[in-house]
């Protein structure tokens, strides 16, 4: 495999779960009910207190994806399509399924993958006791890791962060019609609605690839082409 494209979805823990030492550790930046409660409500947003609910690997060269999914509550079975399958599984499952393809990519590719879905992943991984098959983090210059969100800032010089979706409707890059915003995934899993996590991050995995190719094609300089002399 040349290139894998991935994106996860995210679930926070139950906060009646959490040690209360760990809870009051949480709480302690918080002066108002409102701030505790948004801490409460924001779980999911850390490896700490959260899991990886779902992950969608896309190859570009094979034009397939996998996607692998958390579903606790049972009742869903493997799905086969064309160009995707989609596969419930345990947390620790999905993790090893991620390592065994990084293994065999020689370029991974993500948006905002340095910041969320690589962390999560490691964390993840140290707490199944699933063991790492690459460097998810090598030097932010090189190619072994493209982080879109990197490249689209110029490493910072362009000082504004923009979501997955903005890119896609400034270059044009369709979307499949959105039935779950990033905010619901959790409401989502709590009422057992794990296809629609899978099939929303399948489209965000879809999109980054489509986003790389254009950034490839049109926004990254090649460099001085070698004039040809003539035999």
């Amino acid at each position: 495999m040349e290139r894998l494209v991935f994106d996860v979805e995210t679930v926070g823990i139950s906060w009646e779960s959490l040690d209360s030492a760990v809870q009051e550790s949480l709480l302690r930046p918080a002066d108002t009910d409102e701030q505790r409660q948004e801490i409460r409500d924001s779980l999911g947003l850390f490896p700490v207190t959260a899991q990886i609910a779902c992950i969608a690997l896309y190859s570009p060269e094979q034009d397939h994806a996998a996607v692998y999914f958390q579903a606790p509550t049972g009742g869903v079975e493997t799905v086969r399509e064309e160009k995707a399958v989609f596969a419930p599984c345990t947390e620790k499952e999905l993790l090893t399924h991620f390592w065994e393809a990084a293994g065999r990519a020689k370029q991974i590719i993500t948006y905002n993958g340095r910041s969320f879905d690589c962390p999560f992943l490691l964390v993840r991984s140290a707490a199944n006791r699933v063991r790492p098959t690459i460097d998810l983090m090598p030097n932010r210059y090189s190619n072994q890791h493209v982080d879109l969100m990197d490249q689209f800032t110029w490493f910072g010089a362009f000082r504004r962060r923009f979501s997955l979706a903005v890119w896609c409707n400034a270059l044009g890059v369709e979307q499949p019609k959105r039935e779950v915003h990033g905010s619901e995934v959790g409401t989502l899993y709590t009422a057992g609605e794990y296809m629609k996590i899978a099939r929303y991050c399948l489209g965000d995995a879809m999109a980054t690839a489509q986003l790389f190719d254009l950034w490839s094609k049109y926004m990254r300089y090649p460099g001085p082409q070698q004039e040809q002399t003539p035999r």
